[in-house]
């Protein structure tokens, strides 16, 4: 989800509001002085989101509602909340005549977090009882309080989810939870969709094989077609244009005809190919059909000491009983790589048929070409032209069939990449729920290994001294810096450090695809406990992150001024205030600020 455009509005005529300010696609920044109103701006996009803000009186009379326009996938919704003691939503999406209202925290929660794609299962709250994540659960990991945010890597209003942290991190990542209210439910349903999944992975390898096996594509690109295709058809123009026609018919033949050769020689080595194999396939199968011979004897002879009395008086003296078991398993086994054999021998040789018949056509097709090229030599120019446009055309349309099938194939393969990533995931989730606490997932294995990595880069970029860099990010990704927690660092140290674990754990959420936020939104940082070049060297980092991504930063700021770059805004105060210029105010319908 991004953010495009937030507006608040006056109550009254002489209420305050703002005018509309749009979003920038990388960096959006609010510089002003201090009691410029920047912090009631950057709280009214949380707040309009659902999520509980605090504001001073002086807001809650001025200003009637804030509206916020968010896009999430082509599609666009804005939130507009009412500044007032009861809660008060309105959703409206575009394309839609009708609005939806919800009057509390858990409605919009569980309709924002639906709309966004994130999971609906039940959590455990701390008193053991189901519960749901709310806005003001989840938010906090994207939005950094200016009073409380800079203290720690994770700062929600409240907490009432057991492992409240550690849930939220992996509802983001789309990971199973840790305590689920609903896990033998979970645990079905995710096995039928893995299931399904692998049914699905096997049919697009098979329709996959399909494709590629009878258009002789090799290991030609769609582009490198397309060239080839751009130079048949600028042939075919060069010889309806030609004054010589004869000569470039045929250049033309016999270009296609070295052409043709070459493919040919490519058939015949893979028809060679296909014969070892073959043949290796039945050296194989005769080596194993001699082993169930040598283990048919070898029961023949069992057979035959269990019928002396002086070795196995009994009928049933079981001395042999071990060796008859192994000999049915080994001779189980064998006939079944028989029957694998035969298949895949089978397989090849229908495969060899059809590059047989292939190379049929490609020795029809040059000596077609080789006797045109000897017919020009004693016929009309007329006769050359048709024999050398004939070939291009046939060229052509051979290309073109190869392009589509290629376009076709790299399109299954998309998709079977998405449903490796998908089965991937199926099997870490399932992975979670059997084996307990769920650290055994690998998602979360890589998600930690990736994590201490980012945030030693960022406490780089920020100049952190006195920080170890022997990181370690625990199941619940709580970091340990050598042997010190966040907790005991204060001042600068803290700032720093808290800046850099934001940045890394966005850096990285959007680097792995997740798409449910886009944004990461900074209130104004204690600017004097950090020096300015780190500051800028800070937001510079963040917005290479922006272009490479579709992420969105939002940051106020008094002090540093970062100077806004192609894909970047400024937001400025523009209102008259007593002091200095503010970013509410009277809106004067006639002279609204710009």
């Amino acid at each position: 989800m991004k953010l495009v455009k937030l507006k608040i509005h006056p109550s009254g005529k002489t209420g305050w509001g703002s005018k509309d300010l749009l979003f920038a696609s990388d960096i959006t920044q609010l510089y002003g002085p201090n009691g410029a109103g920047k912090t009631p701006v950057i709280h009214s996009i949380a707040f309009a989101l659902g999520y509980p803000v605090r504001y001073r009186d002086d807001i809650m009379a001025k200003c009637s509602s804030v509206s916020l326009t968010v896009e999430h996938e082509q599609e666009y919704f804005t939130f507009e909340r009412s500044f007032s003691d009861k809660f008060h939503i309105e959703v409206s999406e575009k394309g839609s005549k009708e609005a939806r209202i919800f009057y509390n925290e858990q409605e919009i929660s569980e309709y924002l977090l639906s709309r966004l794609g994130l999971s609906s299962l039940a959590l455990t709250s701390n008193n053991n009882e189901p519960t749901y994540p709310y806005v003001s659960t989840f938010l906090p990991l994207f939005y950094i309080d200016q009073d409380a945010g800079y203290t720690s890597a994770y700062r929600p209003p409240g907490g009432f989810i057991k492992d409240q942290y550690a849930e939220m991190v992996r509802l983001g990542l789309g990971i199973a939870p840790k305590h689920s209210f609903e896990a033998k439910r979970f645990l079905i349903e995710k096995k039928k969709d893995l299931d399904l999944v692998n049914i699905q992975i096997v049919n697009t390898e098979e329709f996959i094989r399909k494709l590629e096996e009878p258009s002789d594509i090799g290991n030609i690109s769609v582009s490198e077609i397309e060239e080839e295709l751009d130079q048949f058809r600028g042939e075919l123009e060069d010889l309806r244009n030609s004054f010589d026609v004869t000569n470039d018919a045929d250049y033309v033949l016999q270009r296609l005809i070295r052409e043709k050769q070459n493919e040919r020689l490519n058939l015949v080595a893979s028809i060679k190919n296909l014969e070892n194999r073959i043949s290796g396939f039945n050296k194989i199968k005769n080596e194993i059909e001699i082993e169930i011979n040598t283990l048919s004897l070898n029961e023949e002879s069992r057979r035959l000491f269990s019928s002396f009395n002086e070795i196995c008086a009994a009928p049933s003296c079981g001395l042999f009983t071990s060796s008859s078991d192994s000999y049915g398993k080994n001779l189980l086994y064998l006939r079944d790589q028989i029957k694998d054999l035969d298949r895949n021998t089978k397989f090849q040789e229908v495969r060899l048929d059809e590059y047989i018949s292939r190379l049929r056509r490609f020795d029809e097709e040059i000596a077609s070409l080789e006797s045109s090229l000897t017919k020009e030599e004693e016929n009309s120019q007329t006769t050359s032209l048709i024999a050398a446009i004939s070939a291009l055309t046939r060229s052509i349309i051979d290309r073109q069939g190869k392009k589509d099938v290629l376009k076709r194939i790299e399109s299954e393969k998309h998709d079977y990449v998405q449903l490796l990533n998908k089965r991937k995931r199926l099997q870490g989730d399932i992975s979670s729920f059997e084996g307990g606490a769920g650290s055994g997932d690998i998602r979360i294995l890589e998600f930690r290994n990736s994590y201490r990595k980012k945030i030693v880069e960022w406490l780089d970029v920020l100049s952190t001294k006195n920080v170890s860099r022997d990181i370690a990010v625990d199941s619940d990704f709580n970091i340990l810096f050598g042997a010190e927690k966040l907790s005991q660092f204060s001042g600068s140290t803290l700032l720093r450090t808290v800046l850099a674990l934001r940045a890394a754990f966005f850096e990285l959420f959007i680097s792995m695809g997740c798409t449910s936020i886009e944004f990461l939104i900074f209130d104004t940082p204690r600017q004097h406990d950090i020096e300015t070049k780190d500051f800028a060297a800070f937001i510079t980092k963040l917005k290479s992150i922006c272009k490479g991504n579709r992420a969105q930063i939002v940051f106020s700021t008094t002090e540093y001024h970062y100077n806004a770059a192609e894909g970047d805004i400024e937001w400025k105060p523009e209102f008259s205030g007593f002091e200095q210029p503010m970013y509410l105010g009277v809106i004067d319908n006639n002279q609204a600020p710009n």
